[in-house]
């Protein structure tokens, strides 16, 4: 089972971009914690004798009708944006 600890937690923080003080890092890696059990319960599962290839045929797959609609203006999409240039959002470069 994985396990992660206050210094992943912190980097995981950085890399998102996102600040936390020690105490709700606590708090996240107790609940990540909780959920990497639940995830890890599903190993636990007999999956052997499943078919994939047969329960995906099986599926009922209800395909909605393809039919093209009217769509937002794209001043309104980026009316909001807190940087634009040519119609589109700004984004800073994060591949060098």
């Amino acid at each position: 089972m994985s396990k992660i600890n206050l210094e992943e937690a912190k980097k995981l923080a950085k890399l998102s971009r996102l600040e936390f003080t020690d105490a709700e890092l606590n708090t996240f890696v107790e609940e990540f914690e909780k959920t990497l059990e639940q995830v890890n319960a599903i190993d636990s599962v007999d999956t052997s004798k499943i078919d994939l290839y047969e329960e995906t045929l099986l599926a009922d797959s209800q395909l909605r009708e393809d039919v093209v609609k009217e769509s937002f203006k794209q001043e309104a999409i980026v009316a909001n944006a807190p940087e634009k240039k040519d119609g589109a959002f700004v984004v800073p470069t994060t591949v060098e």
